[in-house]
């Protein structure tokens, strides 16, 4: 069973990096993403396909990921489950807000605006957390796990100025999840006390 969510989880991830190049593209095809539908739906689909990749990419290096990276996972995965039901309503409930002229759809108010804040906080700062779990466990590759740390990190800082940046993350992330789905399933245990009653 874990060798199959092991699987699911890694494509799951490689197919989030896969959207967040499509996105990257898409801005710069059209100068930049406006708020509609369909680029909001790509947003969505991106983050919640990290939480199944969070817990494949954790299960293929679990027996290396100590308490940093058991940690670093509940981090990732709560970031990555708010942050998608945040980006839910991008597609569902602000159109139909815009549609109807509700003035909500371009003033969220303060408690929705901190929400929104400390979920974006929370998802970065726990892929931040799982990349460098992955790198100090070591299973999977180690330059895929620095790309997703630093890919993140040049986001954060040149998001604005530098189109595409957050290519150098999804490159991270598609390596991994790849990795993560090509991963031999790991050998069956013998015990020695079973080895005896055998």
């Amino acid at each position: 069973m874990s060798t199959l969510l092991i699987k699911v989880g890694g494509a799951a991830a490689a197919a989030s990096g896969v959207l967040v190049v499509v996105q990257e593209v898409w801005s710069l095809a059209v100068g930049g993403l406006t708020e509609g539908r369909a680029e909001s739906a790509v947003h969505t689909t991106q983050v919640l396909l990290l939480v199944p990749g969070v817990v494949g990419l954790y299960l293929a290096q679990q027996h290396a990921m100590r308490r940093f990276g058991q940690v670093a996972t509940l981090v990732a995965l709560l970031g990555s489950t708010v942050m998608s039901g945040a980006a839910l309503t991008e597609v569902t409930l602000l159109p139909e807000l815009t549609a109807a002229g509700s003035p909500l759809a371009d003033d969220h108010g303060t408690v929705t605006g901190v929400i929104w804040l400390v979920a974006v906080a929370t998802w970065i700062g726990g892929l931040l957390l799982f990349g460098t779990a992955t790198w100090r466990a070591g299973v999977l590759p180690r330059p895929a796990a620095a790309l997703v740390v630093t890919g993140l990190l040049l986001g954060l800082a040149l998001q604005g100025f530098v189109p595409g940046i957050l290519t150098v993350y999804a490159g991270g992330l598609v390596w991994l999840g790849i990795s993560a789905a090509r991963r031999p399933a790991p050998a069956p245990t013998v015990s020695p006390a079973s080895a005896l009653v055998s």
